[in-house]
């Protein structure tokens, strides 16, 4: 309920809870717990907009909430300050503020990223799961608690450990950047423990593997044979190996250089000669694009999938559970059994630590057995305390039928 009367302290103090009282654009109201109240001012103010010169903008009536004001006076020098600012043509309206939540702050977030690989990845991670889980959730109102209760959710379905654990990577770096700007103080994924997806693959080729690969990528015209090649004779990654250009291959250096890694480093790999000559063989089929391996529909562009073409490839060689990425875990344990040192092996994969090395460096179990076989057996002398288990008569009873 609203009166139009002198606003003086008796005025306030008869208000019941919740009612208003006006007095030449200055008005209070009770809070409805009858302790205190808002103060408040009205005045016109032209509406926002491009107008012409000799036209007047349109006006309208702004009922301004003074949360800060603690008396008649302060409000009145508020809505005279309003007043003059219209008249100078200086007023701005006042803009709500709008609530910090995930989806408001992920365009900004995503600016801070450089890479477009992680751009896409985050994108989608908070487009189809973390944005629709915390909805109009306020950043501020997200804690600890909340990011295990998503973490949880999303491991009861059938997404992989990994996955949601990417999800979890993609929110800590989200909170770190809502830190960074100071939205809040504390980032709630930190600290947080996450399971161990244990997915670590051992899927090496076999000698008869290998060759009925070879014999099937010879059979494909298009650019399953050369990526084959690329891919079994390097170790690159599937990203690495797309990422490409005709200019990366220095054949009087023997060598590939490749120009941004994963790690965000350049490196450069031997260029073998069956390699070379494969690459030689697939140049024309190119049309001149600067990509070795350009999109099918537009040579301007790099190739973006593979899969259509790896499933023909296995198929067809009858390979089953073998991925792209898995010719680089062949590869280094190739040259590891080969006996080259960590060192080189790094220098020529790209890996950084010797922990992802061994990652994906694995001994096939027919080196196993040739290095277990290869231990020295211990002879044992003649002597008079060693007793021969076939002429003990324990053995000699044990024999009869």
């Amino acid at each position: 309920m609203s009166k139009k009367q002198t606003l003086n302290p008796n005025s306030i103090s008869t208000l019941a809870p919740g009612c208003w009282v006006w007095d030449r654009g200055v008005g209070y109201r009770r809070h409805n717990t009858g302790n205190g109240g808002t103060w408040y001012i009205k005045y016109r103010a032209p509406i926002p907009g491009h107008y012409a010169a000799n036209i007047s903008p349109p006006m309208k009536q702004v009922k301004e909430r003074l949360p800060n004001c603690r008396n008649k006076s302060q409000a009145e020098g508020v809505l005279m300050a309003r007043k003059a600012a219209i008249f100078e043509g200086t007023y701005q309206p006042k803009k709500r503020a709008e609530p910090n939540t995930l989806s408001s702050f992920a365009p900004q977030f995503l600016d801070t990223k450089r890479h477009l690989r992680t751009v896409k990845k985050y994108r989608q991670q908070l487009n189809q799961h973390i944005i629709p889980h915390f909805g109009n959730k306020q950043l501020e109102a997200i804690g600890g608690q909340d990011v295990i209760a998503y973490y949880n959710q999303r491991l009861d379905t059938d997404a992989a450990i990994s996955t949601v654990n990417g999800e979890l990577a993609c929110l800590k770096s989200f909170f770190s950047e809502v830190v960074k700007v100071g939205i809040v103080t504390v980032n709630p994924v930190r600290g947080i423990k996450l399971q161990n997806p244990n997915n670590v693959r051992d899927r090496l080729l076999s000698s008869d593997e290998a060759a009925r690969l070879f014999a099937a990528a010879m059979e494909f015209p298009d650019f399953v044979r050369p990526l084959f090649h690329v891919l079994y004779h390097t170790g690159m990654r599937l990203g690495e190996a797309l990422a490409l250009q005709w200019s990366d291959i220095e054949t009087e250096h023997a060598r590939i250089v490749i120009r941004r890694s994963k790690s965000g480093e350049g490196r450069k790999v031997p260029l073998r000669d069956v390699l070379q000559g494969e690459l030689i063989r697939w140049q024309p089929r190119t049309s001149g694009s600067q990509w070795l391996f350009p999109a099918r529909y537009d040579a301007s562009k790099p190739m973006q999938s593979i899969r259509k073409g790896w499933l023909r490839l296995c198929g067809e060689a009858q390979v089953s559970n073998f991925k792209p990425h898995d010719l680089r875990h062949n590869f280094t344990s190739q040259l590891q059994a080969a006996g080259v040192s960590d060192s080189t092996i790094m220098a020529i994969t790209g890996h950084k630590t010797h922990v992802m090395l061994h990652r994906y460096s694995h001994a096939a179990d027919a080196s196993k057995v040739a290095a277990v076989e290869a231990l020295p057996v211990p002879v044992l002398k003649p002597s008079d305390n060693i007793v021969r288990l076939e002429d003990s008569p324990q053995t000699r009873q044990l024999s009869k039928p």
